[in-house]
C-alpha cells in the first residue's frame, strides 16, 4: 500500500504531478541477501559467502535461516576497491611458475637392471623396497620405459 506525504496529497488534490518521496533511496541498514549484495558487488552470490568466509566481507547476520548483509557494508566493500591481491605472487615468467621437473628415482634403473635378468612382479618389488602395491607398479611401468630408452 503506497503512504503519501503531506506535498503529495496537496498535488494530487490540485490535478498536479506528484512529487517523489522524500527520502526513497535505499536505506544503508537494509540488510541485503546474498544475490542482493551480489548484484552490487557484480560477482556472484556464491562470491559473496566465500568473501563472508574469508574475512573479505563481513559474517553477516543470520535471520529466518538465511545470511544477510547490512547494505552500508557491501557498498563499503564496493567502495573500498579490490585490496585483497596487495601482494601479486607469482607472476608470468616467474621460474616458479614452471612445471615440476621429472624426478630420478635411482630405485628405477636398479629395477631395470633386475628384470633384464629375470622377470620380476609387483609384489616382489613391493617386498623388496617396502613400498605399496601402487607405487611398485609405477616404479615396475618406469623401469620397463627406461629400458626402452
Amino acid at each position: 500500500m503506497p503512504f503519501y506525504d503531506v506535498a503529495q496529497t496537496l498535488a494530487y488534490i490540485a490535478g498536479k504531478p506528484i512529487p517523489a518521496l522524500p527520502g526513497t533511496g535505499p536505506h544503508p541498514s537494509d540488510l541485503l541477501t546474498d544475490k542482493e549484495a551480489g548484484a552490487l558487488l557484480g560477482i556472484d552470490p556464491s562470491t559473496v559467502r566465500a568473501y563472508a568466509t574469508t574475512g573479505y566481507l563481513p559474517k553477516g547476520t543470520d535471520r529466518h535461516g538465511r545470511t544477510w548483509w547490512p547494505r552500508h557494508a557491501v557498498n563499503a566493500r564496493r567502495d573500498a576497491g579490490d585490496q585483497r591481491h596487495q601482494n601479486p605472487g607469482q607472476q608470468p615468467g616467474d621460474p616458479r611458475n614452471r612445471a615440476p621437473r621429472p624426478r630420478h628415482d635411482p630405485r628405477i634403473a636398479e629395477i631395470a637392471d633386475l628384470a633384464r635378468r629375470s622377470p620380476l612382479t609387483t609384489t616382489e618389488i613391493a617386498q623388496r623396497y617396502d613400498v605399496s602395491d601402487r607405487t611398485a607398479q609405477r616404479l615396475l611401468a618406469a623401469a620397463r620405459q627406461h629400458a626402452t630408452d
